[in-house]
């Protein structure tokens, strides 16, 4: 099973979104930590003014002598809380004296004590009448001739709960905002894709690797076949100018005469006969190899290819023709009469491709063995030749029949659908 690509698209996009979500995520997280300690600030200075502010009031002084109505002060707090959004507020004096805007009276805690005893103003945090609270703590005194006395405490409670719900409240605008730009940034990440591929003409890094790939390996081949076929011609070279050195200018013509009907016939048949540039390439250059190596290279004259069908992998086929001829070249190097042919017709709905060579052939038990990658007789790093024609072929839903090839040697045939079908 052939692991599945994530395109450009998709790496751009997802990596877009998540830097977008963790930045807009982290900066909701640090105001929503700013604006909780913020608001739990005020909450602080509030309940403490408030505090202060109650039990400075003669009514409050008042009520824990018994000299003030009850209601009339209930009153006062009721709208005191309401305004300042509290969650209760509490006057308790010493003598054991209760006043509560909450339901639930809480009579004097362990921490009043530092109200009650050194007269002081403080915040703390404990629980409350509805949970965790921040409450303002502030002493009620009274003048009792020289000196001043502690009679009570006024205590303001903000609940937590309360405090968290304002807050978040107050992130609800920045939460759309924050919303709003990673939306703008998908889009912003969507449009820079386009504009990348756009400018890759729509090709993903890995077709792009692999195309750069073969055109590496198109241009060592066409390389190697131009090295050889100059190689070839400084041979011939060398020899007529032997030749006319020696003054035989029969010979000399006749050594030409023979090359050009030779070059005719190939020429004839590559340039009129195959219309693909690239396979025409490589068969000119595969034929000055032949002849650098004394193999009688010859190219069928009923080969014909109108044009290579967009189903199929140019470049995957030179891959297909060129190896099975450097094969063919290889099995036929011991031979005493080397001789090589090559066969490509599309006459056919199937494009047919044969290479034919008068080696030593191959033992019926070792066909499937010359597929397998790293597998050769000709010493170590070699064996892939044979394995990339088979991968070639079985992307084309082609399929590839070895037969001897009378009385000596191999034929190899390829069978590819022009249409992609298997």
């Amino acid at each position: 099973m052939s692991k599945k690509t994530i395109t450009l698209r998709t790496k751009i996009f997802i990596l877009v979104f998540s830097l977008l979500f963790f930045i807009v995520a982290g900066m909701s997280a640090v105001f929503y930590f700013i604006q909780a300690r913020e608001t739990s600030g005020q909450a602080e200075k509030l309940s403490l003014q408030t505090a202060q502010t109650l039990s400075f009031m003669p009514e409050t002084i008042a009520f824990l002598n018994g000299q003030a109505d009850q209601d009339t002060l209930q009153s006062i707090l009721e709208q005191i809380r309401k305004r300042t959004a509290a969650q209760s507020i509490t006057i308790a004096g010493r003598n054991g004296v209760i006043l509560s805007t909450h339901e639930s009276v809480i009579s004097l805690q362990e921490s009043d004590s530092r109200s009650l005893i050194y007269g002081g103003t403080y915040i703390v945090e404990e629980q409350g009448t509805d949970g965790k609270a921040i409450i303002g703590k502030a002493p009620i005194l009274r003048i009792v001739e020289n000196y001043t006395e502690v009679v009570g405490t006024v205590s303001v409670e903000f609940s937590k709960q309360s405090i968290a719900v304002q807050t978040a409240s107050q992130m609800s605008d920045i939460l759309v905002a924050a919303a709003f730009a990673l939306f703008i940034g998908v889009i912003g990440g969507l449009w820079l894709t386009k504009s990348i591929l756009a400018d890759t003409l729509g090709f993903e890094p890995v077709k792009m690797a692999a195309m750069y790939k073969r055109t590496i390996d198109e241009m060592r081949l066409y390389s190697d076949e131009l090295r050889a076929q100059t190689h070839e011609f400084m041979n011939k070279l060398y020899v007529l100018s032997g030749l006319l050195q020696l003054n035989r200018h029969d010979a000399a013509l006749d050594f030409i005469q023979k090359e050009v009907d030779t070059i005719t016939v190939h020429q004839h048949i590559v340039f009129r006969q195959i219309k693909d540039d690239f396979i025409q390439a490589v068969l000119l250059g595969k034929t000055a190899k032949a002849s650098e190596r004394k193999i009688a290279f010859s190219i069928e004259p009923e080969s014909t290819l109108s044009a290579v069908p967009p189903t199929i992998d140019v470049h995957l086929l030179l891959t297909v023709i060129s190896n099975l001829i450097d094969n063919a070249f290889d099995a036929v190097k011991e031979s005493e009469e080397p001789s090589v042919t090559f066969l490509i017709t599309d006459a056919s709905p199937t494009l047919i491709i044969e290479v034919a060579d008068n080696g030593h052939g191959v033992d019926e038990n070792r066909v499937q063995l010359l597929f397998e990658k790293g597998w050769s007789k000709k010493g170590e790093h070699r064996g892939y030749g044979l394995f990339n024609v088979k991968e070639a072929v079985d992307s084309f839903g082609g399929m590839i029949e070895v037969l001897p090839n009378e009385p000596n040697g191999t034929i190899f045939t390829i069978y590819i659908p022009k249409k992609g079908e298997a």
